[in-house]
């Protein structure tokens, strides 16, 4: 897996089994709020954080974020990860929300299955506000459509995420349709979400802003 790289950024592949790397993953993700937004506990130890890094997050389109020359202000140092962001295959819970419908703007239950892909993504609290999060988004959507050839690109957060909501709509992602009362059971809670997307079409053809 290639790395990609943005103006201010490097988006890299995990290290697995590399301390420093554990401690800069537990060191943001022991943020309840990331965790829970993302749909997963927050991290309880540095030793839980390298068996994620392990078991989850070093594989194939999952990157770490850095920032090129570090960020004084956060602080973060030179590669050191700030945040994840990763393609995977459409959800469960994005399947279940289009085909129960309704759809907005027409059909898109066909973006399900064959080459469409989901974004997961979150950044450290400290680096919030600053534009890195649409920077990455960009990237990874162009690493998507031109490199993995994908039909279409969803992205999925709940309602009350509103953060999460605006940086997918800077990047061209439109709201298709919502759900009520979707089961987290890693947190054992229950949100209502949104579902976004991005077609091929879309992108090359330069989606607006929403």
């Amino acid at each position: 897996m290639k790395s990609i790289q943005t103006e201010r950024l490097l988006l890299r592949p995990w290290k697995a089994d590399d301390a420093a790397e554990a401690a800069s993953l537990f060191r943001y993700a022991s943020d309840p709020e990331i965790g829970l937004n993302c749909g997963w506990p927050p991290h309880a130890s540095i030793e839980g954080s390298m068996n994620d890094i392990r078991g989850i997050l070093a594989v194939e389109n999952n990157w770490t974020i850095t920032i090129k020359g570090g960020d004084a202000s956060g602080p973060a140092a030179d590669n050191e990860p700030v945040g994840s962001i990763a393609l995977k295959p459409v959800s469960h819970y994005t399947i279940d929300a289009v085909t129960a419908g309704p759809e907005l703007g027409g059909s898109y239950d066909t973006y399900l299955g064959g080459n469409a892909l989901e974004l997961g993504y979150w950044i450290g609290r400290p680096f919030w506000g600053k534009g890195y999060m649409p920077e990455a988004l960009r990237a990874v959507l162009g690493y998507a459509f031109d490199d993995l050839h994908a039909e279409a690109v969803w992205g999925g957060h709940y309602r009350e995420n509103t953060q999460s909501g605006r940086v997918m709509a800077k990047c061209g992602l439109t709201v298709v349709t919502e759900s009520k009362h979707d089961y987290y059971p890693l947190i054992d809670r229950y949100h209502d979400d949104v579902f976004r997307i991005i077609t091929a079409d879309e992108w090359r053809n330069g989606a607006p802003e929403q």
